[in-house]
């Protein structure tokens, strides 16, 4: 007779896929995300941009994943960022699973000698949530 243990032994394990393809939105605002594309590149689309290769950066962090673009740099007013903070997430045999994840717009002051001349914060943050899916898609 089999005891509890070995039948939980014996069930089958789903296939789980970690999510390389993540759709989020917030209002009529857009951001999809890809880790690989068929060229083997990173790719943010925001809001009718594309940001490729190079232009994205990525960082692992107990947070999650920091997936960064630079939306613009003024030289001696500011530079703005926006950085995606993922979670890793697990997809069974490829159903898109939901999640909510926040959005940080950064504002980073500078003047020609660097930081600014004033006191006060050199960085600005403004976080929204999306909300989308997140998928594993074969690229």
């Amino acid at each position: 007779m089999a005891t509890s243990a070995q039948a939980v032994r014996k069930a089958p394990i789903p296939d789980l896929e970690e999510a390389n393809f993540f759709e989020l939105s917030r209002g009529r605002s857009t951001i999809t995300y890809t880790a690989s594309d068929i060229a083997g590149e990173p790719q943010v689309n925001y809001d009718g941009r594309t940001f490729r290769g190079d232009e994205v950066r990525r960082e692992p962090t107990e947070l999650g994943t920091l997936v960064t673009v630079t939306l613009a740099v003024e030289p001696d007013l500011e530079t703005r960022l926006l950085t995606i903070v993922l979670p890793q997430v697990q997809v069974k045999n490829g159903t898109p699973e939901k999640l909510s994840a926040p959005v940080v717009f950064t504002r980073i002051e500078m003047s020609i000698a660097g930081l600014p001349l004033h006191p006060g914060p050199v960085q600005t943050y403004d976080v929204k949530i999306y909300s989308g899916t997140a998928s594993f898609i074969v690229s």
